[in-house]
């Protein structure tokens, strides 16, 4: 499968083709897109890309040094005055900076995109052409870098994972496995993260997931089930996955769990450039409800990940969107027995003209043995 073109070209192309001559771009997520600059707590910043394709980045100023140690732009400028916090609305002071350096004369074109787009676009001279949902859907297509970073976070996912399965085997709350599973994540990644989860046990696990129920004192007796839903964001990217654990034994969980690794598995055959989400969440329905006439299948079978944990396209009845190559898609089939438990599975899977590969295996490297333990079957 051949590789698409880096970022960076798909986007100069994209401005090439509406006579652009400057792009300023916000928002964390696209800024990290361009520049492949993320910060823990870091303020707002702009990417401004001319049509050759050379970046400046623009930071708090006390951000300038280590924007200039880690991202990938060709340089940085910083805004405002030294300190934090000291400055409630820095905003006008980022988009000044951004149009200084993107300089582009009254008669000239002017790109915008992400979330500070119309505050831009409302204080450039220039005429100002709105990108965001044209850099939103490059950026749904990923570059080999970003297939690394994502990867990584699905191994600080498994890793988050392990705590989990200790936990469901000792007996431990539902609070107790979720904060274990986080501190794994991040000790294994050296640096905070950002982390969501569903962590539940018991019959609460027939409730789904948040906002019907969250994690809290809860706990699994003997011979029911944990489903931990877990996502991690490092470095700008994000993974998600999910497993389904006993305290103790149960054949008919067991047995469940085996089935959603089929139905999975045949999702994942379905991931083909040009099938719709819709398409994959017919084909994980029907077998749902083919294999369990009296469960529930309440929730979407998967979603894009990459620069947000739940992005586009979407697996439900609505998606009209195709998946393209290189998209990283998340498959969760799930079911659901009321009054009973509840049980979920969840992996990544690259797009490929012959469906959805495992994300371990189409980087073509193994998980460490630890959280290889948690993704392996």
């Amino acid at each position: 499968m051949a590789p698409p073109a880096p970022r960076l070209q798909r986007v100069t192309t994209w401005m090439a083709d509406r006579d652009i001559d400057a792009l300023i771009a916000t928002g964390p997520a696209l800024v990290n897109w361009l520049t492949g600059y993320s910060r823990y707590y870091g303020g707002p910043a702009a990417a401004v890309v001319s049509p050759a394709g050379e970046r400046t980045l623009v930071v708090l100023r006390d951000e300038v040094a280590v924007a200039e140690q880690i991202s990938g732009a060709e340089s940085v400028v910083g805004y405002s005055e030294r300190g934090f916090g000291l400055e409630l609305d820095p905003v006008p002071l980022l988009v000044a900076e951004a149009l200084r350096v993107a300089a582009v004369a009254t008669a000239g074109r002017i790109g915008v995109a992400g979330e500070l787009g119309a505050a831009v676009a409302g204080a450039a001279a220039a005429t100002a052409v709105d990108g965001s949902d044209a850099l939103h859907e490059l950026s749904l297509v990923k570059d080999a870098d970003e297939l690394a970073k994502i990867f990584h976070c699905y191994e600080m996912c498994w890793l988050a994972h392990t705590a989990i399965a200790e936990g469901a085997a000792a007996g431990a709350s539902e609070i107790e496995m979720m904060s274990a599973a986080q501190a794994a994540a991040q000790i294994g990644h050296g640096s905070p993260v950002e982390f969501v989860a569903d962590v539940l046990a018991g019959g609460n696990t027939a409730e789904v997931c948040a906002p019907v129920a969250i994690a809290g004192a809860g706990r699994a007796g003997p011979g029911e089930p944990v489903v931990a839903d877990l996502s991690v964001g490092a470095d700008g990217y994000w993974a998600d996955t999910c497993r389904t654990y006993v305290h103790g034994s149960n054949g008919e969980v067991d047995e469940i769990r085996e089935q959603l690794y089929t139905i999975m598995d045949a999702a994942a055959a379905d991931l083909r450039p040009g099938a719709s989400g819709a398409q994959v969440y017919e084909g994980i329905r029907d077998r749902i409800t083919a294999a369990w006439p009296d469960g529930e299948f309440p929730h979407h079978g998967g979603h894009g990940v990459g620069l947000t944990v739940f992005d586009d396209p979407h697996v439900i009845p609505a998606e009209s969107r195709p998946v393209k190559s290189w998209m990283v898609m998340a498959i969760e089939p799930g079911v659901y027995l009321p009054g009973r438990f509840g049980v979920r599975n969840e992996n990544l899977f690259l797009v490929t003209p012959d469906g959805g590969i495992d994300l371990s295996q189409a980087m073509a490297r193994p998980l460490s043995p630890r959280a290889q333990s948690t993704w392996r079957r």
